[in-house]
């Protein structure tokens, strides 16, 4: 998906006292999950790529799973393994290509597609802090996480004149971004229409009957929405076309208000993953075998 890295030496890796390792690996984000992928595949590069070469449609958990796989590696596994997985991960999207529904040539190491999925989540790490979290990054907390964050994309073969280096050039970048290259495209829009109320039932539930995990889902996806209608930048609802009015930003309101006061009540290892629960809670011994599973 990008251009490698001026440097030959591979990049320093992110590690358990970095900012980003807590709040990536905080399952608190799955509440911004559909604004984080709506976020990417409103680009016509990342929406294109997806919409022909994914099977997001035909395997939604496998996907979801193999993302996740691929999340543990590139943030967790170390300074072998992290550097690793962002040079197998460009190689695997070496041969993605096409055409979109415009009829525009895609090509899935496009650098400023590629360095856009990956900013996306800084968007999404910050505004998940100040929607749910228990507090707002301070000022130099989002610079310390946004530093950090740069560095994870030299990880991923980003190169850095294809990323903001501060913090305000970020939200310059991102603002112009979504006013100027995002649009509705097809997958965009399926994600809106289809994923976000009905999926298929994820194989560890095979013996539930259809009806139930229909009506299950269904008030998952109500949920899911409205978070994802509430935190999508403005002008992506317009693109989009989403209908967001005052009674859906009171009902959000509630929502978020209720999920602030419960989130201090989670149990840290379930509310983070292994690795980040190991480095919250001071146990840094016991990262080694988690990093190497992980690489």
């Amino acid at each position: 998906m990008a251009t490698t890295t001026n440097n030959k030496a591979d990049p320093i890796a992110l590690g358990p006292d970095s900012l980003a390792w807590k709040h990536a690996g905080d399952n608190l984000q799955l509440l911004m999950a559909g604004t984080t992928l709506l976020l990417q595949v409103s680009h016509p590069v990342v929406g294109a790529g997806v919409g022909d070469h994914s099977v997001f449609k035909e395997d939604p958990w496998g996907r979801l799973q193999r993302t996740t796989e691929w999340g543990l590696r590139l943030l967790y596994g170390g300074q072998q393994g992290s550097p690793q997985a962002g040079r197998d991960l460009r190689e695997m999207h070496r041969n993605i290509k096409g055409a979109d529904e415009k009829g525009r040539k895609y090509f899935a190491l496009d650098p400023e597609a590629y360095a856009w999925v990956h900013m996306t989540t800084y968007y999404t790490m910050v505004t998940t802090q100040r929607m749910f979290g228990d507090k707002p990054f301070t000022a130099s907390e989002e610079a310390q996480l946004y530093h950090e964050w740069v560095q994870q994309g030299r990880v991923l073969g980003i190169r850095d004149q294809d990323m903001p280096q501060t913090v305000p050039a970020f939200w310059e970048y991102f603002h112009t971004m979504v006013e100027t290259r995002l649009e509705n495209t097809d997958t965009a829009r399926y994600l809106l229409d289809v994923s976000l109320k009905q999926v298929k039932k994820p194989p560890q539930l095979s013996m539930m009957p259809d009806w139930l995990w229909a009506r299950f889902y269904r008030q998952i996806g109500k949920n899911a929405t409205l978070s994802t209608y509430a935190t999508l930048p403005h002008a992506l609802r317009r693109k989009l076309h989403v209908h967001w009015t005052g009674r859906l930003a009171r009902r959000f309101e509630r929502k978020r208000r209720l999920i602030q006061r419960l989130v201090p009540l989670v149990p840290a290892k379930v509310r983070y993953l292994p690795p980040a629960y190991l480095s919250v809670t001071g146990q840094l011994e016991r990262l080694r075998p988690v990093l190497k599973e992980a690489a």
